[in-house]
């Protein structure tokens, strides 16, 4: 690997497509039906919005009726490989990379999702391995979630923006390695007949939705809620999302986010998973104590969301 950026995507698709924003055009407009459940999965495109809650905002005033629950089990980091996941805790969690991956299938068979959204691509593109690579890596993971789930959304990654110290000519080499893995990602996906969305071309057009020109700002999820909002064909949202309703909604949904990050990635994950967990076995018990708590914000997310 030759580094580890991690800003990123729900999958790939780029400058050749006809709109700044696209969704697979033989496919109808995303709907959700009672009660379903959505999973993020990716590196820190996802992981970042635990904080913010910009996205899952969105899709909430989309469909306030729906009851949709999401959980987040973005890495940052991480690849289609699932290298983060298999490297934590130096791999005593999850063991050498074929482990790793088997874990994040129990993740995905646990969870039980209706829709997952995808977020890879941008790491890969600092890889050593060819672009070949990725794309057999990201058909294999395609291939192992649609067991597992019927709705896969892949979203492109994002390009790289000037403005905080990074070398233009550096920007611009690795923007052209991000468009190849873009549009292999495309490939796959139209292959695939799942759903992509193009964020890497209207982000290409303004530098000014990042923190340090790779992770996008709360401001930067907000635009790129909107623009999946638009490709896939959302309803019209409730209320504003700058309203202070929102906010309240959105402020909530960060809390119940933060919850689920403890439920599944515990601080003293040494003693749940690693070397440690033969010392204090009651730590092993400790993640399934935070449910009640996430269950707690998700009846308080429905309310607010019933209230509009």
């Amino acid at each position: 690997m030759k580094s580890l950026y991690t800003p990123i995507i729900f999958l790939l698709v780029i400058g050749t497509l006809p709109s700044a924003c696209t969704s697979n055009s033989s496919l109808e407009s995303l709907d959700f039906k009672q009660n379903e459940k959505v999973v993020f999965l990716g590196n820190a495109f996802f992981e970042n919005t635990i904080a913010n809650g910009e996205i899952e905002t969105t899709f909430s005033l989309c469909f306030p009726k729906k009851n949709i629950t999401f959980r987040n089990i973005g890495w940052s980091g991480d690849n289609v490989y699932a290298h983060s996941r298999t490297r934590a805790r130096d791999g005593r969690r999850f063991g050498n990379p074929e482990e790793g991956f088997g874990i994040l299938i129990k993740q995905i068979t646990e969870l039980k999702p209706d829709k997952i959204f995808i977020a890879y691509g941008f790491n890969e593109s600092f890889d050593d391995a060819s672009i070949d690579d990725f794309g057999k890596g990201l058909n294999h993971l395609l291939e192992m979630l649609s067991h597992h789930c019927p709705e896969l959304i892949l979203i492109s990654t994002l390009p790289m923006e000037e403005g905080f110290g990074i070398p233009t000519e550096h920007i611009e080499v690795q923007n052209k390695e991000l468009e190849k893995y873009a549009e292999t990602t495309k490939k796959v996906a139209i292959k695939g007949e799942h759903r992509f969305i193009d964020l890497f071309t209207p982000f290409s057009k303004e530098n000014k939705y990042t923190t340090n020109g790779i992770h996008l700002s709360s401001k930067g999820y907000r635009k790129a809620g909107e623009l999946i909002a638009e490709a896939l064909t959302l309803p019209t949202p409730a209320i504003k999302i700058d309203s202070k309703k929102a906010d309240h909604i959105r402020n909530t949904i960060i809390k119940k986010n933060t919850l689920f990050f403890h439920r599944w990635r515990p601080r003293n994950d040494a003693f749940v998973y690693g070397e440690r967990k033969d010392e204090q076995r009651i730590a092993q018990e400790e993640p399934a104590q935070i449910e009640p708590f996430i269950a707690k914000q998700e009846a308080a997310i429905t309310v607010l969301l019933e209230d509009l």
